[in-house]
């Protein structure tokens, strides 16, 4: 395909955001939100590989003891979760500043709290679960400011249109990959300066994480978290974000935060970076045990999953 073709198909997948973002900000949200009930019962019906993989993290998660249907109902459920994901992004610029503080059902804000008033650094980890961009502007309004990675999409532009969305509910945003050394020493600067992170940690995009025993088995984690809070003397705060569908017209979001997980004592840098990965990976877990269905996982992450793929 020549540079022209990918060009113009590029263009056309960024218009095709941008009118698709626009109409969903505009439509009242009480038709939009069995519409995209709908679309996520379409996939899950057609059971592509994505739903497949989630299907399996999910068995991983709930174990042999839940039966096929119950485990297929499951899936289904969390597909109309991470379709209510995308459906509250692009309308998150809409909604009020009452409603984002005051449907947010939150514990543990504390931790939080008690680092930064100290003088140091946090870095707010959490798998891919619930809404963590309402949650990131909920942290905004509530005084904390932050900084966050995203991985880069292609086109380009599409990957502009998100890091714009994000930034004008107040984060600031880095790119995941492309920024090589600049990226990190710039999130090592914010620690330094007794700001805050908050990295997305649940699935490994590249070949430098750590292995962790996660539900039972071999998964990668990545080891970004871990390193960042002890080369600074950071707080490491464990986070899970989950769905309710009390407190009104689509519901409240809920979630907590767990004491800081600080470093062993013994134990050179690797040892004590993967000591503290898997214990972030054991705060994951419980979360995601607890609430599975709002665990948004459609890609391999377990070892054998992965090396399955390759």
């Amino acid at each position: 395909m020549t540079d022209s073709h990918v060009s113009r198909r590029d263009r056309w997948q960024t218009r095709g955001f941008v009118a698709g973002a626009t109409l969903v900000r505009i439509l009242p949200e009480g038709l939009l939100r069995p519409i995209f009930r709908v679309i996520a019962d379409v996939i899950w019906w057609r059971n592509g590989g994505s739903v497949q993989q989630l299907e399996r993290n999910l068995r991983r998660v709930v174990g042999y003891a839940m039966a096929a249907p119950e485990l297929s109902v499951l899936t289904r459920r969390a597909m109309r979760s991470y379709s209510r994901y995308w459906l509250e992004f692009f309308r998150l610029q809409t909604f009020s500043r009452e409603r984002i503080l005051d449907r947010m059902i939150f514990e543990g804000e504390e931790f939080l709290a008690k680092a930064l008033a100290d003088g140091r650094g946090v870095v707010l980890a959490l798998p891919h679960s619930g809404n963590w961009d309402h949650a990131g502007a909920w942290l905004v309004l509530r005084g904390y400011p932050f900084t966050t990675v995203a991985e880069r999409l292609k086109p380009e532009a599409l990957f502009d249109r998100f890091v714009e969305a994000r930034e004008k509910v107040g984060m600031e945003v880095l790119p995941l990959t492309g920024g090589g050394r600049t990226t990190f020493a710039l999130l090592l600067a914010r620690l330094r300066a007794g700001k805050t992170l908050c990295l997305v940690a649940d699935r490994e995009f590249g070949d430098g994480g750590i292995e962790v025993s996660f539900f039972g088995e071999s998964a990668m984690m990545p080891a970004g978290p871990a390193s960042l809070a002890l080369a600074t003397g950071a707080a490491l705060l464990p986070a899970y974000l989950w769905y309710s569908d009390e407190g009104g017209p689509g519901g409240s979001w809920c979630g907590w935060m767990r004491e800081e997980i600080k470093p062993p004592t013994e134990g050179d840098k690797r040892a004590k970076i993967a000591a503290m990965t898997q214990a972030l990976a054991d705060r994951f877990a419980e979360g995601i045990a607890a609430h599975p269905q709002d665990w948004h996982m459609l890609q391999p992450m377990w070892l054998g999953d992965v090396q399955a793929r390759r």
